[in-house]
């Protein structure tokens, strides 16, 4: 029953998040592929698209002042909302709040 233990991990994935206010949440591939995800697959791929071209960005600028030093986590504040981006060389959590 590989469909239902995949339901189950995707409804403790949705459920641990959600308890901790967040809105959305987005697993992505170090590539910025969406892996996992509580929104719609245009909507994820949209978020990965552009917060994976930001995590590299910030990634090299970091690197270009201290070439010691990497990127493992980013708060990005909006009027409306806010994003958290862990970033781990394998994968980019992404939670919306």
């Amino acid at each position: 029953n590989r469909s239902r233990a995949r339901a189950y991990d995707d409804d403790a994935f949705v459920n641990h998040f959600a308890v901790r206010g967040a809105r959305e949440i987005i697993v992505m591939d170090a590539s910025g592929r969406p892996m996992r995800s509580t929104v719609s697959q245009r909507r994820s791929y949209a978020y990965a698209g552009h917060l994976h071209a930001l995590a590299i960005m910030a990634r090299n600028v970091v690197r270009d002042l201290d070439p010691a030093n990497d990127v493992t986590f980013m708060r990005l504040r909006s009027n409306r909302q806010e994003v958290h981006m862990s970033i781990t060389h394998e994968f980019i959590l992404i939670v919306i709040q």
